[in-house]
């Protein structure tokens, strides 16, 4: 025996350790240990398995169920601002509805499945309150099912061998409604608007339909621009009188000058009354559509509604020649969450800076030819304010 490094090693009996007399275990063979406890915890495994992968699939049908319901609410109470037909929006709730699939499956609506109420809130910090039926209907209330007795049915578990249940009902409930709006026109009255659409503005002569001896401050020829404009706002008018919501309405009028006519009311007559005046009385003057603009932020700025979204539709049948610059006027009412609405109306308007200045203000351009155009643009503005998602 002899030591090596501090270790004793005994030759003749390498198992003895003859400095501590201690033997040296060998391990034993311990192969099938591991077959006892995997038998055990294999079922465990599979079935927390299959939990965690049903589980997975009913939050993503959740989250298809939400995105459908959305969709189908926010294109029937879309098309039910636009043409207040039941049936028709329910039929586009349903196109929506079938686009999307839960559980694989597209979703598919029934008759009962749409509840057409009244929405409202008291203030922006309210909630709205949906109450069903009603005389004057803004709001829609879709729920999106896949139930036993659902045109969809339920949705089948893809594992559902370690559960009792092999399918699981689910349902969401979205609702959209028309939203409280405060609208500022604001009109172009500057001396081409007393000519005829079809014309060429040039002063003189005087405008094809003016009588005999007529001269600015006398009454607005007939035909001529400008009554095309007042009836097209009377058109407008009536859409919003025929809408279920409140909205509140102002009137700026512009030539070189801006007059902040009437603050936001709803007392549409006043607003019909403002422009009148100028048609028994219209005078001449250049184009400040900027300034227009600037009237119409100061008049949303003044009494408009904290809860409601703020909209500005701007005519105009020519080209901005004095004022402020019309598209930093539409960036300033961007900045103050406007939404603005162009109006082009005559060839000789300048629609390539109106086009700007409805992209600056997060809105659309329209152009008009003539006055029945310019009628059925007024109608459709009237026939697109927001909705919104509220439930």
């Amino acid at each position: 025996m002899h030591e090596k490094k501090g270790r004793c090693i005994n030759v003749a009996s390498p198992k003895r350790c003859c400095a501590h007399n201690q033997f040296l275990r060998t391990p034993r063979a311990r192969n099938g240990a591991i077959i006892p406890l995997f038998a055990v915890m294999l079922p465990v495994v599979l079935i927390l398995g299959a939990f965690a992968i049903n589980i997975a699939y009913l939050e993503l049908n959740r989250t298809e169920m939400v995105i459908a319901s959305d969709a189908a609410s926010r294109a029937t109470g879309r098309e039910f601002a636009l043409s207040n037909d039941q049936a028709g929006a329910m039929a586009k709730g349903r196109t929506a509805a079938s686009l999307n699939t839960v559980g694989g499956r597209p979703l598919l609506l029934a008759d009962g499945d749409f509840i057409f109420g009244q929405s409202a809130r008291a203030s922006v910090s309210d909630r709205y309150s949906f109450t069903p039926g009603g005389a004057f209907p803004n709001a829609v209330e879709v729920t999106t099912r896949r139930t036993v007795g659902s045109p969809s049915g339920p949705v089948n578990l893809p594992l559902p061998g370690f559960f009792s249940s092999t399918a699981i009902e689910s349902r969401q409930t979205s609702r959209s409604n028309q939203i409280e709006v405060d609208i500022a026109l604001v009109i172009d009255r500057s001396g081409s608007m007393a000519y005829g659409a079809n014309e060429v503005a040039q002063f003189p002569p005087i405008p094809a339909a003016a009588p005999a001896g007529w001269f600015f401050g006398d009454p607005a020829p007939n035909p001529s621009r400008w009554r095309d404009a007042v009836a097209a706002v009377d058109v407008f008018l009536n859409e919003l009188t025929n809408s279920p919501v409140n909205e509140f309405v102002s009137l700026s009028t512009y030539n070189d000058g801006t007059n902040l006519e009437q603050l936001l009311t709803t007392n549409y007559n006043s607003i019909r009354g403002s422009l009148d005046f100028y048609t028994q009385s219209f005078t001449s003057g250049a184009t400040n559509i900027g300034g227009g603009i600037e009237s119409g932020i100061n008049a949303l700025s003044i009494n408009s509604r904290p809860f409601a979204a703020k909209v500005m539709i701007v005519l105009t049948d020519g080209i901005d020649t004095v004022g402020s610059n019309p598209i930093a006027a539409a960036d300033h009412a961007s900045d103050e969450q406007i939404m603005v609405f162009t109006i082009t109306f005559s060839a000789e308007a300048d629609q390539a800076t109106m086009q700007q200045v409805a992209v600056k203000g997060n809105g659309k351009h329209y152009h008009a030819s003539n006055g029945t155009v310019l009628l059925s643009i007024f109608r459709d503005i009237g026939r697109q304010l927001p909705i919104l998602i509220s439930r």
